[in-house]
């Protein structure tokens, strides 16, 4: 049924007490009739019309169809997301053991060989170093880095540097990885043989040394990131309210870094929420870049989580173990994440 314009009302709070029928006149019709009313009427519309136009317009809604156009796919992403989280936890308490599944159960076993195990420990620690130096200088680099570019008086340099710096997040970490690996070679990798080309004999042995490996593989993660987190940072200066509040800083005479300070940090809470979400899941899951350039090493050092799974399960073939490992990351990530969401969520709506 067609609804007159004037029969629009009911979506927002009317000016007129005319039309709330129930509330005003008792489900009555008011005999005074305002210029809306006599405007309906005048379009060859009944009293009883405007009343049934006003009853079919509430009953209006969602149909079964288009309820189900939304919640089918909703309902096929759940069972497979949380489907298959059930069925890992379930086969970490199974003793498959072999390449042939092995569905019986043997409650914590693997459990409580990861909590012996050394290597599980060395993992964790890595994991750890992964989210706190990969997470911070990735953040504090792209706020410094973000600023200096809306400083750049052409635009046009600005662009081209932009540009430049968001190019490694094109790459895949394989591809990363690999062209590090060799510049991180000790005798024949780029930093040392220009070191040497300068008479420098540098003391580094990168990712062969077992104390600093990690942070150089962290290194190669903040490389690749921080295009992507220069652009988020800058997408959030770039707000009108925000651009206001700069001009009126600089009017008064506050310096670049003051208002970078007491202006601009406090009004992207938001963005920088976000950024930081958004880099702790990427370390939580980092894989690849050990993968490639140290596959764990010098012997496990810089071993993470997420290869010891890939190792257990597809090369010991120890199923259910891999399928533990994978708990315990998926713990790991609830721990560290939902508070965070929660509390950025808290934050985000102060």
């Amino acid at each position: 049924m067609t609804m007159h314009p004037y029969l629009t009302y009911r979506k927002c709070k009317t000016p007129y007490p005319y039309w709330n029928l129930n509330e005003h006149t008792g489900g009555k019709v008011s005999t005074t009739k305002p210029k809306e009313y006599r405007s309906a009427r005048s379009a060859g519309l009944s009293w009883a019309g405007i009343r049934n136009n006003r009853q079919a317009y509430r009953r209006e809604g969602f149909s079964a169809k288009e309820i189900l156009v939304f919640l089918v796919p909703l309902l096929v992403f759940l069972v497979i997301l949380y489907g298959t989280l059930l069925w890992t936890i379930y086969v970490s308490f199974t003793n498959w053991a072999t390449t042939a599944a092995n569905y019986n159960l043997i409650g914590f076993k693997w459990y409580q060989l990861l909590f012996d195990d050394n290597r599980f420990w060395i993992d964790v620690q890595n994991n750890l170093k992964w989210l706190i130096i990969g997470v911070v200088p990735t953040l504090v680099l792209a706020i410094f880095l973000a600023y200096l570019l809306e400083l750049v008086p052409f635009k046009g340099v600005e662009a081209y540097i932009r540009t430049l710096i968001l190019y490694p997040v094109a790459m895949s970490f394989v591809v990363t990885g690999t062209i590090w690996s060799w510049m991180y070679e000790p005798d024949k990798g780029v930093f040392n043989t220009t070191l040497g080309a300068v008479g420098i004999h540098s003391p580094f042995r990168f990712t062969t040394d077992p104390v600093t490996a990690t942070y150089w593989l962290i290194l190669i993660f903040v490389w690749q990131y921080l295009g992507f987190a220069v652009i988020i940072v800058q997408s959030s200066f770039r707000t009108a309210e925000l651009q206001e509040m700069i001009e009126a800083a600089t009017v008064d005479g506050a310096s670049k870094i003051r208002t970078l300070f007491s202006v601009i940090l406090p009004n992207i809470r938001s963005g920088l929420l976000v950024l930081v979400s958004l880099l702790l899941i990427a370390t939580l899951k980092v894989f690849d870049i050990v993968y490639v350039v140290t596959f764990g090493g010098p012997g496990i050092q810089t071993d993470v989580l997420s290869l010891y799974m890939i190792i257990a399960t597809f090369q010991q073939h120890l199923v259910s173990m891999g399928a533990a490992l994978g708990v315990v990351i998926f713990a790991m990530a609830f721990i560290i994440i939902v508070p965070y969401t929660i509390y950025a969520l808290k934050r985000w709506f102060e």
